[in-house]
């Protein structure tokens, strides 16, 4: 009696975790949620410059940032409630995927970069007006509950679908990279690496440059002093576009065959959305109508962008074919 009674405990705390995760994900981006609702509704909290936050192009930054916010809080509560598991796959794994993107070079450049700031004796990131803010003219407890909140969310959602993925399909991926024979698209797999690879290569080049220092294609808005902060950025885009163009090489390879196919798996998941979505989402706020990174300066960066968002659509088109046919039974 006494042992059952301890297992049905242990049942509850593991039906609970889900629940406890979830839920604590969704208050990690309450402040987040909170202050893009005050700007969107006029308000100039935490900004130095009045009326920056109703400029075009930070309404449509906000507005864009805002929406994906709440899905992320709905995409929280998928997947640690049990009817989550009844919603389609697509509708689950598209959002985590592109959460995974824009929140994974978050959370590795935000305590980097304010590793790198405090080391050099500077501001820690964003605390001022002189441009060397990633925004200029926000006050700094902006950046601490803003990214703060981030690392919060890509840990919680993270912990979350790993749940997810256990309860619902017990791990999508088992066994080695060598334990499954090519499909019949393996050679058309194999030319579109080589053209991530080529994309990828220019994008690694040029964000290594920028993490160095060098300023040649940077905007006019962001050449005029850059911050330790911004640098970082740039190292840690240029290490997960190498993380999943290398993923993907393994993957299409089946080199080493002993491998575990979930690491590789996991760096084209993750390097993959981080090129695509974060690409994509600062081509937006780079189009914009009156944006500061116009075409006095933003050409080049925009090229880049546009590379790296091709990059990280054909990495993720290529892995999911792969999937596709390596696990047919996942499907």
């Amino acid at each position: 009696m006494a042992d059952r009674t301890r297992l049905n405990r242990m049942k509850i705390s593991s039906d609970r975790l889900p629940l406890v995760v979830g839920y604590t994900t969704v208050a990690a981006m309450l402040p987040y949620l909170a202050i893009k609702t005050a700007w969107l509704l006029g308000s100039d909290v935490g900004v130095n410059d009045p009326g920056l936050m109703q400029t075009t192009p930070f309404v449509v930054a906000n507005l864009i940032t805002a929406g994906m916010e709440v899905t992320g809080a709905a995409l929280a509560l998928t997947l640690v409630h049990r009817w989550g598991r009844r919603v389609p796959a697509w509708l689950v794994l598209f959002p985590m995927w592109v959460a995974s993107g824009l929140l994974a070079p978050v959370m590795i450049a935000a305590p980097l970069g304010f590793l790198a700031e405090s080391l050099a004796g500077g501001a820690a990131a964003g605390g001022t007006e002189s441009g060397d803010a990633p925004i200029a003219g926000l006050q700094g407890w902006v950046y601490a509950v803003v990214y703060g909140g981030f690392i919060l969310q890509g840990a919680g959602l993270a912990v979350a679908f790993g749940l997810h993925l256990r309860a619902r399909w017990g791990g999508i991926v088992r066994g080695p990279v060598g334990s499954h024979p090519q499909g019949a698209t393996h050679g058309v797999q194999v030319m579109s690496t080589v053209a991530v690879g080529g994309l990828t290569a220019l994008v690694v080049a040029v964000r290594l440059y920028w993490a160095g220092g060098g300023e040649a294609g940077l905007p006019a808005a962001s050449d005029a002093g850059r911050s330790l902060t911004q640098q970082v950025v740039d190292a840690s885009s240029a290490a997960l576009a190498l993380a999943g163009l290398l993923g993907l090489v393994v993957l299409v390879s089946r080199r080493p065959r002993e491998l575990p196919a979930w690491a590789p798996v996991t760096a084209v998941w993750v390097g993959a959305g981080s090129m695509c979505c974060s690409g994509a989402y600062q081509l937006v706020v780079l189009l914009a109508p009156g944006s500061p990174f116009d075409a006095s300066g933003g050409g080049g960066f925009g090229l880049l962008l546009a590379a790296q968002t091709i990059a990280g659509l054909l990495a993720a088109v290529t892995g999911a074919f792969h999937l596709a046919e390596a696990y047919p039974e996942r499907r």
